[in-house]
């Protein structure tokens, strides 16, 4: 197992997520440091390990404030698709959120449309389940989750959509 950084070395930490043995304890020290690491999770977001990456956006999801949207935003266009989607997911996802900040659905609904039409599976099924969150109360999300369960190439993702859809 890894040496521990100092209790302070955020970035240190976030490095650590990176190492399956040493992960566990990386995520929980994070998480109860709060505000204070956001900003190296927020760097971590740009690591060369995509585990760290996915790591820093479920740590986001948890503790986003004003100031780390940006970044969480643009962890939408990861190359890797985990990434990508958990990010959808932590821009949608009111119910696992510690503080204030709740990203408005101007913030990410466009890009979630976006991706309704990606090639990779998975990430379409993310933009499904972010999008399922406010298809209630716009027409235009509902509108695009019924047009998905009519012509997706996959049946799962089809049938996703029309559940996501209230249909």
């Amino acid at each position: 197992m890894r040496r521990p950084p100092s209790r302070t070395d955020f970035d240190g930490w976030v490095a650590q997520l990176g190492y399956g043995s040493s992960r566990p304890r990386a995520k929980q020290h994070l998480l109860a440091s709060g505000r204070p690491a956001v900003g190296a999770i927020c760097r971590g977001l740009r690591h060369e390990k995509a585990m760290v990456r996915r790591q820093c956006v479920n740590l986001l999801d948890h503790l986003v404030d004003d100031d780390s949207l940006p970044a969480l935003i643009a962890a939408v266009d990861d190359d890797d698709s985990a990434v990508a989607g958990r990010a959808l997911h932590a821009l949608a996802c009111d119910r696992c959120k510690e503080g204030e900040c709740r990203p408005g659905e101007e913030l990410w609904v466009a890009k979630a449309l976006g991706l309704l039409r990606h090639a990779d599976p998975d990430l379409r099924a993310a933009a499904i389940d972010a999008l399922g969150k406010v298809a209630s109360r716009r027409a235009d999300v509902a509108a695009a989750l019924v047009s998905v369960s009519e012509r997706d190439a996959d049946t799962g993702l089809r049938g996703m959509a029309r559940h996501r859809a209230g249909r």
